[in-house]
């Protein structure tokens, strides 16, 4: 026992002797008894945040990839501060760490350029390059710079560090790429729980399901969207051999709370664009000939021509409103005659060519529509849901808010990137298929899952929130990592064979 205690002593005195330990501990005390001086006699608490800032400053130097997966964990819990002061718009904690890691990113550039090169090549990054070019050149003709300069700064913080950094970090870490989908999966499920069962008290009611999800997601469109988001990815993962039972039977579990928090988001286009993505894996999948895919859409497309005035004469007879039944809600879909949800959309759209229409080349500016389309409505097309607040506004759709706001050529632009993202993902599928069948469900997973929202971004437009850019960007990234993987490979099986061949 004494000799315990000695030893307990003398570890003590070793502890003591260090000067740096010393400094240490004479820092920690003095910091402590200031914190609590200002806490009782200011009742400041800002000082208690400087250990979590200068932790933060150390993971952004040491351990980049822990900053990945707090946003990653975070976004789906994130609250946004404009909920409750409209000055405050700002996420948090998100969106201060990704303009954090925008910044590193810009730093570690400057000294690692020449190993971006490739990644630079890819036609990914090349449309993302020109959407950035035009942004910026409207942003310098537009109606409002301000607001298109804030647009524009907050989209480089929302999909540099997503894109451009996560790509380079994935690429390097490839553990990371699944840790970072399952920490956003695993928190979505918190936040999918919580509303379930805050519904459920209300019994499910289709008014009611339009808020209880807040304060984690603004409404039932977003919420339902960042669902739909990760069910296909996920149900890939559940395939996968490498898992076992116990962690089988928590993800399907997750996977099945998903699908009921889809269903009960009554997120109409969510729910539509779930559909489509389980019809492009099927055609994946069981891999139906391109051929009968183009023969199969010129019939329906011919046919629709065919029975067009039939249609719209169905269209303008549907007077069957979004309502608690599941059935009549998909009804509902199709009314373009009473359903305020569906006119309040054609009126914003019609309001985007408008606007188009008097700004075609450059748009009015990033960012803009909110506050100018409200002139642009015809009386006739208003619907009770209809606002001139210029802050409760958007055009309901990723593309024509920006041809109204950046042009036609910004609108081309964001349809090269959508293109190149599936053009480029399907292509990497392939050859992952080739190679690494898990690797390339996994793939095939995040490509369905993206086509999820980008069908949903016809109907909507989210990403300008970090709810959805977070995920969206970062899934581009993990399959862009992944294609890089391949050439990297390729060029070294290339090499060796060419040393041998010598």
């Amino acid at each position: 026992m004494n000799n315990q205690i000695s030893m307990n002593t003398g570890s003590v005195k070793s502890f003591f002797s260090s000067k740096t330990e010393r400094w240490v501990l004479a820092l920690s005390l003095s910091f402590l008894l200031v914190n609590l001086a200002a806490i009782v006699l200011k009742e400041n608490y800002y000082l208690s945040l400087l250990p979590v800032f200068l932790g933060l400053v150390y993971l952004y130097f040491f351990s980049v990839e822990t900053i990945f997966l707090i946003i990653a964990f975070t976004s789906p819990l994130a609250i946004n501060l404009s909920d409750w002061d409209a000055r405050l718009a700002v996420s948090l904690p998100t969106e201060p760490l990704m303009a954090g890691l925008l910044l590193i990113f810009l730093l570690k550039s400057l000294y690692e350029l020449n190993k971006w090169k490739a990644f630079l090549r890819n036609p990914i990054t090349i449309a993302f390059l020109i959407y950035f070019v035009w942004l910026a050149f409207s942003s310098f003709t537009s109606q409002m710079p301000l607001v298109s300069w804030k647009f524009f700064v907050s989209h480089l913080w929302l999909i540099v560090p997503m894109y451009f950094f996560g790509t380079r970090l994935f690429f390097l870490k490839e553990s990371t790429q699944r840790n970072f989908i399952i920490v956003q999966f695993i928190a979505l499920t918190f936040v999918a729980i919580y509303t379930l069962v805050r519904h459920a008290g209300y019994n499910f009611g289709d008014d009611e399901s339009h808020w209880v999800m807040q304060p984690f997601y603004k409404d039932h469109a977003i919420y339902g969207s960042a669902i739909a988001l990760f069910i296909p990815v996920m149900f890939f993962l559940f395939t996968d051999k490498k898992y076992n039972f116990t962690q089988k039977f928590f993800l399907m579990a997750s996977i099945v709370v998903l699908i009921l928090a889809l269903l009960f988001s009554y997120s109409r286009a969510a729910w539509v664009g779930f559909a489509i993505a389980i019809g492009i894996g099927v055609i994946v999948l069981f891999r139906i000939k391109f051929k009968v895919i183009i023969v199969g859409f010129l019939i329906l497309l011919l046919g629709g021509l065919f029975f067009q005035t039939q249609i719209m004469h169905r269209l303008e007879k549907n007077k069957q409103d979004s309502s608690e039944d599941i059935v009549e809600n998909i009804k509902s879909i199709s009314n373009i005659s009473t359903d305020a949800s569906n006119l309040e959309r054609m009126n914003r759209w019609n309001c985007a060519f408008r606007m188009t229409a008097d700004y075609p080349v450059y748009g009015t500016g990033p960012g803009t529509y909110q506050f100018l389309y409200a002139p642009y409505q015809f009386s006739y097309e208003k619907t009770v849901i209809s606002t001139n607040a210029g802050t409760l506004g958007n055009a309901h759709s990723e593309f024509l808010g920006a041809m109204a706001e950046t042009g036609i050529p910004g609108m081309l632009s964001v349809g090269f990137l959508v293109f190149s993202i599936f053009f480029y993902g399907f292509h990497t599928y392939s050859r992952l298929r080739r190679i690494d069948r898990s690797k390339a469900r996994f793939v095939l997973g995040l490509l369905l899952g993206l086509v999820t929202y980008f069908t949903h971004a016809f109907l909507n437009n989210f990403l300008d929130s970090d709810k959805i850019a977070i995920p969206v960007w970062g899934f581009v990234a993990v399959i862009v990592a992944n294609g890089l993987a391949i050439d990297d490979k390729t060029r070294e099986k290339e090499t060796t064979s060419g040393e041998i061949s010598d």
